[in-house]
């Protein structure tokens, strides 16, 4: 693909709604388009953390296993998210394993490269970390959701202050 289209698929892609196309041009660099038929590990939890991937179109199952437990479905993701997102962290090994449930496209990018390009441009690095938090957040609310339903307790009713 070329970095022209390249360019183009990424301004089409939510997440980077609003970053400027000199730096949507330099990731496009670091950029190629990947395709991975239905039931297919994307990665492996526990794999060394190189690549991020944002999913143009298709269904991703997140899961993380435990010996005594097994293995559990922490959520689904789809079309304009963010996976793969140990490297931006400097995480040296990923924390999940991705399976794709449909045909799924995604934008794969070398996470060093993209951490390094946050280093470059603190303007865009605070952007880009943010929307990368946002990911974050989503993800520990699933992960905190799935034990409080592995564990069976229930969280006890609070009325707040603001209640």
């Amino acid at each position: 693909m070329s970095e022209v289209s390249m360019l183009d698929t990424l301004r089409s892609v939510e997440f980077f709604h609003d970053i400027g196309d000199e730096h949507l041009a330099k990731l496009a660099k670091i950029a190629k388009i990947v395709e991975f038929p239905a039931n297919t590990n994307i990665f492996r939890e526990h794999d060394t953390a190189r690549e991020m991937y944002l999913i143009i179109s298709g269904q991703v199952s997140l899961i993380i296993c435990e010996r005594r437990v097994g293995c559990r479905q922490l959520m689904e993701v789809g079309d304009g998210e963010l996976i793969g997102w140990s490297p931006l962290v400097s995480r040296p090994r990923l924390s999940d394993t991705a399976r794709t449930l449909t045909p799924t496209k995604a934008i794969a990018f070398d996470g060093e490269q993209a951490l390094e390009f946050c280093r470059e441009d603190p303007q865009f690095g605070f952007e880009f970390m943010c929307r990368v938090a946002q990911v974050l957040s989503q993800r520990l609310s699933a992960t905190r959701m799935k034990l409080l339903e592995m564990s069976g307790f229930q969280l006890p009713d609070v009325r707040l202050e603001s209640d």
